[in-house]
């Protein structure tokens, strides 16, 4: 996955030199929303709360360094920064973020110091193994070589003293680095990552229950929806100093389509539905092969590019056919539409050569046609967003690693009537004596409705040892 960065949280990269992974201290806003979803969903699976912590550091660094005054999330911060701030123009690889022994030991008290380098693997020498161009000369990486248990046991301290000394030991080291020349800022606002963002904030919301990052997925895609829109309504790829450029490419309707799915599922807001709604039509419109199946990565409106590729490899990013198809997927389950789910089966028949030939490059083509081939549940609230036994029932279904299902609001409102007008049986949907009610189903079919917290609980978990 990368270098975790234990003071100011986020990932860097690996890059490959020949036989050796080196050190590459770039931070791709992707990176970020992709191995938080990640730790998300082990935390889900394993309740391990390093998971947890882990996903609330990179979310911390993105709120904090990545996020625009508007609430769009930034691109990326740049691997090289200046060593000193009086020649901005002599910069190296990692600058910002290594240390020396001698530095941590002058920052920190003795016990700080003597703690906080054997957990992180501080040398005087300097920790790097893979330095094959001699970058990093008794500069230290900060890695955790030895728990904090073992901290414990070194040095005959209680643990929670040495939480106590990791802690005040990182914020001191924090505060000093902020003190350093920053790397650049790629502050270019892209469609595609944004909506891979939204989509982890989403889910963290729904993991660890903190509000503000249901609030920055919401900001976030209230800038796209508005800020990033051409006179026809057609999504644009990029926005910066003020300005919307491009047209946009499959992989940035697919990406924002579904963190507005996880927005809904988050927040159940029906508007965020209603325009992943919209911006699936669209994508239908400009990239969809009606004939073979799949989608084009572009329009085709651009002259400049010669031919239309469908890309297929699962690299870095998940491609926009992956994501696109599952979708489709999704939306046909909460709509009920079977043109939709016809798109998407055609689109696996396209690509399933591929995915048997070679399924290690098409993890996330695999996830849809996993989706496609199960019973996804249904599970629908009858109640307010808002009240407090509706979150009550959520939390327990948040809790709960189920990867293919869908989640619905019946609110006795605007977001029921719009459901309705695609599914006439949500009209049905209502609470029991006035409570919070949840209806668990699946093709449609659903159990008794209950109120109860320990009831659905028990339906989730029996419907899940059947499977």
């Amino acid at each position: 996955g990368g270098i975790y960065d234990h003071l100011g949280g986020g990932f860097h990269r690996y890059s490959t030199d020949a036989q050796w992974l080196v050190p590459h201290f770039e931070k791709m806003l992707y990176d970020q929303a992709l191995l938080s979803r990640t730790y998300l969903e082990r935390y889900r699976v394993t309740r391990r709360d390093d998971f947890a912590a882990t996903a609330r550091g990179i979310f911390e660094y993105v709120l904090r360094d990545l996020t625009a005054p508007e609430g769009a999330f930034y691109s990326a911060e740049d691997a090289e920064s200046a060593v000193d701030a009086k020649k901005p123009e002599e910069k190296e690889e990692g600058a910002f973020y290594v240390w020396t022994k001698t530095e941590i030991d002058k920052l920190l008290s003795a016990e700080e110091a003597s703690v906080f380098n054997f957990h992180y693997g501080v040398k005087q020498s300097g920790n790097v193994i893979s330095d094959p161009h001699q970058e990093f000369v008794g500069e230290n990486i900060l890695y955790v070589a030895h728990s904090a248990e073992e901290a414990a046991k070194k040095f005959n301290l209680p643990s929670d003293k040495v939480t106590s000394l990791l802690l005040s030991a990182r914020e001191k080291l924090f505060a000093a680095r902020e003190r350093r020349p920053r790397p650049h800022l790629d502050d270019k606002v892209l469609v595609s990552w944004n909506g891979l963002m939204i989509s982890a904030l989403a889910r963290a919301y729904q993991v660890l229950g903190d509000v503000r990052y249901r609030d920055a997925a919401e900001r976030a895609a209230q800038f796209v929806m508005t800020r990033m829109y051409n006179e026809k309504k057609k999504l644009l790829r990029r926005y910066r100093d003020g300005e919307a450029r491009y047209e946009a490419h499959l992989e940035d309707y697919a990406f924002i389509t579904q963190g507005l799915l996880d927005l809904y599922e988050a927040s159940l807001d029906i508007r965020w539905l209603k325009t992943a709604i919209d911006f699936t039509g669209q994508e239908k419109e400009l990239f969809y092969d009606a004939e073979r199946g799949g989608f084009y990565d572009t329009s085709g409106k651009d002259k400049s590019i010669l031919t239309r590729t469908k890309e297929s490899y699962d690299g870095a990013e998940p491609t926009g056919n992956s994501i696109a198809i599952l979708n489709l997927l999704r939306l046909s389950q909460m709509t009920d539409n079977k043109e939709w789910r016809a798109m998407a089966d055609k689109s696996l028949e396209y690509f399933g050569s591929q995915m048997l030939n070679a399924p290690q490059a098409l993890p996330q083509f695999l996830v849809a046609l996993d989706f496609s081939l199960a019973k996804p549940k249904q599970i629908i609230i009858a109640g307010q967003a808002s009240d407090k036994h509706t979150q009550e029932l959520l939390q327990e279904v948040h809790a709960r690693f189920i990867p293919n299902k869908i989640i619905l609001l019946a609110d006795n409102g605007t977001g029921q009537r719009t459901l309705a007008s695609y599914m006439p049986f949500i009209e049905t949907i209502q609470m029991l004596d006035g409570m919070p009610t949840a209806y668990i189903c699946e093709n449609y079919t659903c159990q008794l409705p209950t109120s109860d917290v320990k009831t659905v609980a028990s339906l989730l978990d029996n419907t899940r040892k059947t499977k």
